[in-house]
């Protein structure tokens, strides 16, 4: 189609080979579990970037579609035995249902009012998760979650898992790229620039913001279902608030408006993640609520100086640095 961007799949092929080297390049099992867990993020991660990079949708509730995707799958394995591959459909499927009739019940909202409305959902979902004990276990969680098997394999948590959670993650980087290069990115950049604009001509923003809320929804859903067949349990420590504030800063860290600014934030919180806890090691003083403040301190950073995020950024840079010395180059050239 003309005057639609194409995939760079030279960086896809760069990105991949960098994925299938790491864990045979690292030594050690806590930096694969690391690597595996920015995989996972990354799926959740991208979803909230389509969102609000470029829908304009600010959410705060990411955690609960992740919780239930998580929860999903983690019930129907070890309360009624399904398999694994069958309760990443049932995590889809209930993720996307939960973002239809919550897109449905705040298609009116916009803004900080959406925030809050998608904040609020987030905090039901968790207290559904303590306070339904006959279904989810409460605040104990639910144990025993099976690993998902492949060709008569289990994928067990390590390398295989490694390759199994970045292998999706990569699909999802294609199909959100893709995405964004198409009618429908340009339809959500509309819209994320001026919603009136967009819908005077002719866009019909309701359905497109309705889509890309569900899509976001369901990579959340399938985030979810990686994290609990990696963990083999789940409580809903891990699916409140301050987890998507971590989707959130990992978005803005690495740029809305980019779909690898999304897995660069997602990859250098988790190195940052990594070296807090490997420095906490020899300093006392260096703990989480450390780790937190240095989040806090390098977004406001980035919010200050690098409002775009720092992998757009990074790339305008390099394209200027480029462009400049061709200029200098062909100057000396003519001279």
């Amino acid at each position: 189609m003309r005057g639609v961007k194409k995939t760079n799949w030279w960086g896809v092929a760069s990105f991949i080979v960098i994925m299938l080297f790491f864990p045979l390049i690292i030594n050690g099992s806590y930096y694969v579990t690391q690597g595996t867990f920015a995989g996972i993020y990354t799926i959740a991660a991208i979803g909230l970037g389509l969102l609000m990079g470029y829908a304009g949708l600010i959410s705060l509730g990411q955690a609960a579609f992740y919780g239930v995707g998580a929860y999903t799958t983690a019930i129907l394995t070890t309360s009624f035995g399904f398999s694994p591959w069958l309760g990443l459909i049932f995590s889809i499927l209930v993720s996307a249902l939960l973002a239809l009739i919550m897109g449905y019940t705040m298609a009116k909202l916009s803004g900080y009012y959406l925030a809050m409305a998608t904040l609020a959902l987030g905090m039901i979902v968790n207290v559904i998760f303590v306070e339904w004990k006959s279904v989810t276990q409460g605040a104990q969680g639910l144990y025993g979650i099976p690993n998902p098997e492949l060709f008569g394999f289990q994928i067990t948590q390590g390398v295989p898992y490694y390759y199994l959670v970045w292998g999706i993650a990569t699909l999802v980087i294609i199909v959100s790229m893709n995405i964004v290069h198409s009618r429908v990115g340009r339809a959500l950049r509309s819209i994320h620039d001026s919603e009136t604009a967009a819908s005077s001509m002719g866009v019909e923003t309701g359905k497109y913001k309705m889509q890309i809320f569900i899509f976001s929804a369901i990579l959340a859903g399938i985030a979810g279902w990686l994290f609990a067949h990696m963990n083999y349990s789940i409580s809903p420590s891990s699916f409140t608030f301050d987890t998507s504030i971590l989707f959130l800063a990992m978005v803005v860290l690495g740029g809305a408006t980019s779909i690898w600014g999304a897995v660069f934030g997602t990859i250098l919180i988790t190195a940052i993640s990594v070296t807090v806890h490997e420095l906490g090691q020899s300093f006392s003083f260096i703990t989480t609520d450390f780790e937190h403040v240095l989040y806090g301190f390098i977004l406001m950073m980035v919010v200050i100086f690098l409002p775009r995020g720092l992998f757009p950024s990074f790339v305008s840079f390099l394209k200027n640095f480029i462009s400049s010395n061709k200029k200098s180059n062909s100057k000396r050239i003519v001279s």
